[in-house]
């Protein structure tokens, strides 16, 4: 598939050069997730005010949509070819904290996930170039997933569901080298 430009702005999700298969994929999975997530939950939001909407929404839309876009190929060079902004985009995302904060309740589950989330991703980033470093991954998050059931397996489904998005797009998603040459 032939490759297209991806303007300058949308770098730092897209990278340089991606595929029009991969940017509709990106899209459609992060706005058809959203939407179901928000669809299927709705007596669990109904009661905010048009701001807490709105605030859940775009951030629904960034960790579902940033789920594909970190498995992309153009993404993936990019920070493959920045790692001071890879370390920075751990470092940013603190998605977990705003969704408490918007909510107004769940904290400790939120800041234990994105607390194990942000030491996760730069333990994993650490090992770029190591031939385990997906299966290293892997155990974070599922050990991620599970803490979170077990832990707080009663908060919301409307957060439960974007935490986990949470934790696969920072712990493996983004985190991992998908691309680098391996032995097998």
């Amino acid at each position: 598939m032939k490759p297209v430009n991806i303007p300058a702005f949308f770098h730092e999700v897209f990278g340089k050069r991606s595929t029009v298969l991969e940017l509709a994929l990106t899209l459609g999975f992060g706005v058809g997730m959203s939407a179901a997530l928000l669809a299927l939950t709705y007596s669990e939001w109904s009661g905010l005010v048009l701001w807490q909407l709105l605030a859940i929404l775009l951030l629904a839309l960034d960790i579902h949509g940033g789920v594909i876009a970190n498995f992309t190929l153009s993404t993936n060079n990019h920070y493959q070819a920045h790692p001071v902004a890879r370390l920075v985009f751990i470092a940013i995302h603190v998605q977990p904290v705003l969704l408490a904060a918007v909510l107004g309740e769940h904290f400790i589950p939120c800041l234990f996930v994105w607390g194990y989330t942000i030491v996760s991703s730069f333990i994993v980033n650490a090992l770029l170039g190591h031939p385990a470093q997906r299966t290293i991954a892997a155990v974070f998050v599922c050990t991620g997933f599970a803490g979170l059931l077990l832990l707080f397996g009663s908060i919301p489904k409307l957060l439960l569901v974007m935490l986990f998005f949470y934790i696969f797009k920072v712990v493996f998603s983004f985190a991992v080298d998908h691309y680098a040459r391996r032995e097998h």
